[in-house]
């Protein structure tokens, strides 16, 4: 019996896995676009949309048989459970980055407003990021994480420049605020984005070790390093 949770745990972490990089290939693409104002390349990632709903669908079922033909325990619970999760995860990534397309769709309609340096240095960033949280997940190995947290403080960082920047622009013309506007929707997509990879760390460190973790600031801290902190404050 303990065979056959074995192997449906595995091949449900594979379906998983399978799930992240269809949507690190799709933001990819997608942020390639942006850069490039490629509109056929944004029609393509568009068609993504239902196969990734599919994939999330079968994650999910597939977590839900487990729990309730195998009963499983301990670690094994945690990994069916957080599996369940972070499919959740990487379907709202799924959601913002084809809200990101779909912008793009607009933004190209107009002229370029400016060329983009800062916004290509964020998605790097959080592309980063989704990429090393699921090599965490993949490996289950909580080495790393403290990394990601301190990329999410970057990616803040680059938001805040990128919506000062683009206030001077809208308060110069009135002509620009409609582009600048999309660009600041688009930008924090991508820190959403960001906020979400750290919340793969997290659950994927409660996979390992059992113990409830959180990206705050630029460290990942446990419920005892939080509780530190309130009294030091």
């Amino acid at each position: 019996m303990d065979w056959i949770l074995k192997e449906n745990i595995e091949e449900l972490k594979k379906m998983v896995l399978k799930e992240g990089w269809l949507i690190e290939s799709l933001l990819n693409q997608v942020l390639n676009a942006l850069k490039e104002r490629d509109k056929e390349a944004v029609l393509n990632a568009l068609k993504n949309e239902n196969e990734i709903n599919v994939m999330d669908m079968k994650i999910k079922e597939k977590a839900l048989i487990i729990l309730s033909t195998l009963m499983p325990m301990s670690k094994d619970l945690r990994m069916v459970t957080g599996s369940f999760v972070i499919s959740s995860y990487f379907q709202d990534i799924s959601e913002k980055t084809l809200d990101i397309a779909r912008k793009i769709l607009e933004l190209i309609k107009e002229p370029q407003l400016k060329p983009l340096i800062t916004i290509p240095e964020m998605t790097k960033i959080s592309l980063i990021m989704l990429r090393e949280s699921m090599r965490m997940f993949a490996d289950q190995n909580i080495l790393g994480a403290e990394s990601i947290c301190e990329k999410d403080a970057e990616i803040d960082n680059f938001f805040d420049d990128i919506r000062k920047e683009l206030m001077v622009y809208m308060m110069e013309d009135a002509r620009y605020v409609k582009r600048a506007l999309i660009l600041l929707e688009i930008s924090q997509k991508i820190e959403e984005i960001a906020d979400i990879a750290t919340k793969i760390v997290e659950t994927t460190s409660y996979i390992i070790t059992g113990r409830q973790y959180k990206c705050f600031g630029d460290k990942l801290h446990t419920i005892e390093t939080l509780e530190d902190m309130g009294d030091k404050i």
